[in-house]
């Protein structure tokens, strides 16, 4: 199904259709999937979780270029091929880190960014939280182990660490994984280590890190059952999602093979997917209804297919971690006499708290595993376009800059690092979620080159340059612009939503000179495919045409 869309399609393949429908609409139908880096969302009136540069003081509007160039021609060509010429594109290349403008093409108009918004995010976690930055989780009681072994309660506290899974680090693209409970593994040989036997309280997933709002206000529904609409949570596991693989059987009329992994028994599997005859259509459907845990696929799959995956989000990721943490202990001869409680950190109680985050309660911790430099994370944010933790590092700034990890407070620490370390001025932004999952984030192509200038003059650019996909060879870019002229030669985000294809980046010339570059197209009613081989054909002609010249 392409990227995930926002990528919404971040991450689906063909033949699966989101089916995540809120019962007061259609019941028992499917909807369709779009590929996803982001999906439409309605429209909500402007809150405090929005841009602190308003749009009633509009940035000054760009100066025109004097006459129409050659290469407006050649791009205006180009969108005539297809009915990408109905849509807006706004365009703006200048050389780095001079600055200096090369070409422009409505640039100070508003556009939707999809994942394009995740350099945003990333740059101001670098810039803010620093390369270095680790993210700390720990398993901790409120006293040492007694003289038998035994603690009252045990904390399992989540600090945003977005990695607490089966990646591996130092970071490659489609690397080596592991067992995506290694982790936990790790943390329960900790425990018994220091003693533990028992643990003779309750078993608390602590997600208070941040505040409990695992989606933005604004994502649409049926993003919510998919792995790139997955709910954020200070305390996640595996992306907060399961991949959902869907295989052929032996024979037409066999049913086919449909399992989850890592974790095969969380949600009921309900499979209705038969297996169909050579050459027929695939047409695989995917349910789970709001609060349900019965996860409904039903269709059909060609005999001749190959597997197909997907993921699907996870209801409660602390809960699940808090299960799996516990067979762990026992695994190791660690009685766990009380339940498993999941301890979030609500609005409503925040509210009504002079200071909500002050200062941790003083525990011993029994365990702890340390997350690889954040250098290290944004790879895979950027690279993979992953929302989960693009919306972690959002509420994560919150936190560790203001002392609040809440949605809010990480937008106005993002607005305050554009406006007064990136110099976006008011009305050339709007920033409404982390990851561009949300179809209210709007950013002119003139903004997103600002921050590919700043951060290209910043002493922490070569660990955000690394961050982004790489033409023809890694990330959401791997398989485009693959010819041999650009191949390796462009470090660039993605973006797509339905509608909407964004590129923005750097493209490196065969003379040595580094151009950086925003291309963001939207309104324009192509399929996702078609829209990006568009978008790839503008960026070829334009590394082409400045290739040509000094």
């Amino acid at each position: 199904m392409g990227q995930p869309r926002t990528q919404p399609h971040s991450g689906k393949l063909p033949g699966f259709l989101p089916g995540l429908l809120l019962a007061a609409l259609v019941v028992g139908t499917a909807a369709s999937l779009f590929p996803a880096e982001a999906r439409p969302v309605p429209r909500l009136p402007l809150t405090r979780s929005g841009n602190a540069q308003s749009r009633n003081n509009p940035a000054a509007p760009l100066p025109r270029a004097a006459k129409e160039s050659s290469l407006d021609r050649r791009i205006d060509q180009i969108l005539r091929t297809s009915d990408a010429r109905r849509g807006f594109w706004g365009i703006e290349v200048v050389e780095s880190p001079s600055g200096r403008l090369l070409y422009r093409r409505d640039a100070q108009h508003l556009y939707i960014p999809a994942s394009n918004l995740k350099m945003f995010t990333t740059a101001a976690a670098i810039e803010k939280l620093g390369p270095d930055y680790v993210f700390r989780t720990t398993v901790e009681s409120d006293a040492a182990p007694d003289a038998q072994g035994r603690v009252g309660d045990l904390y399992f506290v989540g600090r945003g660490d977005p990695n607490l899974g089966s990646r591996t680090f130092p970071y490659t693209f489609k690397g080596p994984q592991q067992p995506a409970d290694k982790f936990l593994e790790d943390l329960a040989d900790q425990v018994k280590a220091r003693g533990v036997r028992e643990v003779g309280g309750t078993l608390v997933a602590d997600d208070s890190y941040f505040l409990w709002e695992p989606f933005a206000p604004n994502w649409a529904a049926d993003d919510l059952e998919w792995g790139y609409g997955a709910p954020v949570t200070a305390l996640a596991f595996n992306d907060n999602a399961l991949t959902l693989h869907v295989k052929p059987g032996a024979k037409a009329g066999d049913a086919a093979e449909v399992r989850l992994d890592p974790v095969p028994d969380y949600y009921t599997l309900k499979n209705r997917v038969e297996t169909s005859a050579t050459g027929t259509e695939k047409r695989i459907f995917v349910e789970r209804l709001p609060g349900s845990m019965q996860l409904d696929v039903w269709g059909q799959i060609p005999v001749d297919a190959g597997e197909d995956t997907d993921t699907v989000a996870i209801a409660n990721p602390p809960q699940l971690v808090a299960e799996l943490f516990r067979r762990a202990l026992e695994a190791r001869g660690i009685a766990v006499k009380g339940q498993v409680e999941v301890r979030h950190f609500t609005r409503r109680e925040a509210a009504s708290l002079p200071d909500p985050f002050s200062k941790s309660p003083a525990r011993v911790v029994l365990a702890e595993h340390d997350s690889p430099p954040l250098r290290e994370a944004i790879k895979a944010t950027n690279k993979e376009s992953q929302n989960l933790h693009a919306e972690m590092l959002l509420r994560t700034l919150g936190r560790v800059v203001n002392n609040y990890g809440s949605l809010t407070v990480g937008l106005e620490v993002l607005n305050s690092f554009a406006a007064e370390q990136v110099g976006i001025l008011p009305g050339e932004t709007y920033f409404s979620d982390g990851s561009g999952l949300s179809r209210e984030d709007l950013v002119a192509p003139h903004a997103v080159v600002k921050l590919l200038l700043y951060m290209a003059r910043s002493p922490r650019f070569p660990a955000f340059f690394d961050s982004l996909p790489v033409s023809g060879i890694d990330g959401t870019l791997a398989n485009h612009l693959t010819q041999d002229r650009v191949r390796g030669k462009i470090h660039a985000k993605t973006g797509s939503v339905e509608h909407v294809n964004t590129l923005s980046g750097y493209m490196d010339l065969p003379s040595g000179r580094r151009l950086a570059f925003s291309i963001l197209a939207n309104n324009h009613p192509l399929k996702d495919k078609v829209g990006s081989a568009t978008l790839d054909a503008i960026t070829l002609e334009i590394y082409r045409w400045f290739s040509k010249r000094r």
